[in-house]
């Protein structure tokens, strides 16, 4: 195997742990509406809070791409890195709704300059018909941050409060700015032609509506938990990020080798039942059955989302993953901010039940996208060069 032909290199190396210490910060704020309830705000404000996380990274999402190719992938991540802390230290010092806002608004910024830019770091140098499997193992470690995160909170919660839970994501981000700026340069493909073009508009719909499941969870799991008798939500994070992990360590090459369509939509569907179950949670086990049943359908069909769009880009990678992840945060934005009230006046399962008929429908569109559109190109790509 050439040296372009490899797939594990230090380049990949470096921008996966910039992308597990960047995914750290706002990890360890999962527990976060744990906090704010006790301190008295109902879930419409924690919606409010939560999602100005998801607010702020969509916002930017559309820009990182170009920024990318404007500055370097390396120095988009690095800055990503430092909004994200300085983020965490706004909330540590926050004592009004606003103030909490404003701090997962920052770290929403960082991190949306953090996961686009490594993502498109990886579309741009992923070998010839390895983009799903390359785009899948680059998000291992930001699977595990998920997994991760919330149980660092939970032990410097019980051990020394809030405050270092805080000030813990503060670090995280700093160092994972350092990481970053070790990445080497990589050649720019703004302008190659060398795939099919055309939006992926049925693709990038379900990838909207797949996100709305991934925001009921991520904003609501940490409140939904206690009230339905399940004291600790930690074994979902961990079942989740063991399942989603196994699936990119060993089925990476699923939707390289079946093709697209067939690997995402049956996920999708997957997705689409689990979530009737968080609406029927009511034992610790429950949540164990439920993660890893949702990280093994989320490990196959983000990234082979993400694969899809990028593949319909005519060569415009690095904007293609930027429009991809701005799909997934529209969905976990509108999740945030919509199914909020809906938890207020009917309760948490009902918008369970919301977010599963949305999965049911990502999969619909996605086995309604045009076939040639999802079938993975063999495209020369050029190795990182210089550092940026």
């Amino acid at each position: 195997m050439t040296e372009r032909e490899k797939l594990v290199t230090p380049a990949l190396a470096l921008v996966s742990l910039t992308l597990f210490l960047g995914a750290q910060v706002p990890n360890v704020f999962v527990l976060s509406p744990r906090f704010l309830s006790d301190r008295g705000y109902h879930e419409d404000e924690i919606g409010v809070v939560m999602g100005a996380f998801n607010l702020a990274s969509l916002a930017v999402s559309p820009a990182v791409g170009w920024l990318c190719l404007r500055f370097g992938h390396a120095r988009v991540m690095a800055a990503g890195c430092v909004i994200a802390a300085a983020g965490a230290v706004r909330f540590a010092f926050a004592d009004e709704t606003v103030g909490f806002a404003t701090g997962r608004a920052l770290q929403g910024l960082g991190f949306a300059n953090i996961l686009v830019g490594a993502a498109a770091y990886v579309a741009e140098t992923a070998p010839p018909g390895r983009l799903g499997e390359a785009l899948g193992l680059a998000g291992v470690l930001t699977l595990a941050a998920q997994a991760v995160g919330p149980v660092i909170a939970a032990v410097l919660h019980d051990l020394s409060g809030w405050t270092a839970v805080w000030w813990f994501g503060a670090a995280a981000g700093v160092v994972g700015a350092g990481v970053a700026l070790a990445l080497p340069a990589v050649a720019r493909h703004e302008l190659a032609d060398d795939g099919p073009r055309g939006p992926a508009v049925m693709t990038l719909a379900a990838t909207v509506l797949a996100g709305v499941g991934f925001g009921a969870i991520w904003t609501f799991l940490a409140d939904h938990g206690p009230r339905a008798g399940v004291e600790h939500v930690t074994p979902f994070f961990v079942a989740y990020v063991i399942a989603a992990i196994s699936v990119r360590l060993f089925l990476g090459t699923l939707s390289d080798r079946i093709g697209r369509r067939a690997a995402a939509a049956p996920a999708l569907c997957g997705h689409a039942v689990i979530l009737i179950g968080m609406a029927l949670l009511g034992e610790t086990w429950h949540l164990v059955v439920i993660g890893l049943v949702y990280g093994f359908c989320h490990g196959v069909y983000y990234p082979t989302l993400q694969a899809m769009v990028v593949e319909r880009s005519g060569g415009r990678r690095s904007r293609a993953v930027a429009a991809a992840t701005f799909a997934f945060g529209a969905g976990v934005t509108g999740a945030a901010f919509a199914l909020g009230p809906v938890a207020h006046h009917f309760g948490y399962p009902a918008i369970y039940a919301v977010a599963s008929g949305c999965g049911a429908l990502a999969a619909v569109l996605v086995w309604s996208e045009r076939e040639n559109a999802t079938r993975p190109e063999a495209w020369p790509t050029a190795p990182p060069t210089s550092r940026s």
